[in-house]
């Protein structure tokens, strides 16, 4: 009797080490992944509190299209809701009142009435062609991935890339 007690508290054991091991693991790796991210958004908050003189910020994200962009939103010091798009080095910084163009809900009631996606993968704001744009990606009924490029200021698509 005590042997196999012995032996099963042996495996109990075994096993909350390997649990600890794969949950320890798990979040250095997640961490590790993160930290670009965390890094840009940290810059990028700083940026738009110097330049755009942010008071709050409610959202990050970035986007990729022949340069990359991060965008802070937030309110101003002046309780303004804005945008604020700064480029991948940091040196171009534009600054857009919300209520300027389309926001982000109207972006994605367009792209589920129009295009009836499965799933909607991301939605960020950036700059196409030295335009502020919003781009949303999405998987259409067929599985494949879509985006679709829509300007800010009217909600017009100005570029498509489908079945990607």
């Amino acid at each position: 009797m005590k042997r196999s007690r012995k032996h099963t508290s042996h495996w109990f054991l075994i096993f909350i080490a390997a649990v600890i091991i794969l949950v320890g693991g798990t979040s250095i790796i997640y961490h590790e992944i993160r930290k670009p991210v965390d890094s840009a958004k940290s810059q990028s908050v700083a940026i738009a509190k110097k330049y755009a003189h942010l008071k709050t910020e409610t959202d990050f994200s970035w986007a990729s299209y022949d340069d990359t962009y991060y965008t802070v939103t937030g309110t101003s010091k002046q309780n303004t809701p804005i945008y604020v798009i700064i480029s991948n080095n940091g040196k171009k910084v534009r600054i857009f009142k919300q209520s300027a163009g389309i926001n982000r809900n109207d972006v994605l009631k367009k792209v589920w009435n129009n295009y009836n996606p499965k799933k909607v993968t991301t939605i960020s704001m950036g700059m196409y062609k030295k335009k502020p744009v919003w781009e949303v990606g999405y998987m259409n009924a067929s599985g494949q991935l879509c985006l679709k490029t829509l300007n800010f200021k009217n909600g017009e698509v100005v570029r498509h890339v489908n079945n990607i």
